[in-house]
């Protein structure tokens, strides 16, 4: 019986090792202009299944996105950005994004208003 919890638990191990955490780049379509649009993004990203970690970039226009890629995809992960009102698409290698000018009215009831 003890070796039928070893087996068991090694087996367990040897599953969860073969995920792998990918790492994605993805631009924003609104931009994200302050604290806030990032803070919408992060918030919303959040309770996707799968992902590790989200970091967010005002001044390059990239959202970075760790994941499990056994419980998601980045297609899926793209899709999710619809749900809260944004498109995403995969950021090209090298590929920078010029920062469109906006006038933010995040001191205005807490968002940031197209």
């Amino acid at each position: 019986m003890r070796n039928f919890f070893i087996t068991m638990f090694l087996l367990m191990v040897s599953t969860m090792a073969m995920a792998k955490v990918r790492t994605v780049v993805l631009t924003t379509n609104p931009q994200m202009h302050c604290a806030n649009c990032e803070n919408r993004v992060k918030k919303n990203l959040k309770d996707v299944p799968g992902i590790k970690s989200v970091e967010t970039s005002v001044a390059d226009q990239t959202v970075t996105i760790k994941y499990n890629d056994k419980k998601t995809s980045e297609e899926e992960l793209i899709k999710a950005f619809e749900g809260f009102g944004y498109k995403a698409r995969l950021l090209a290698q090298g590929e920078k994004i010029v920062k469109e000018a906006h006038e933010c009215k995040e001191g205005q009831g807490g968002g940031c208003d197209e």
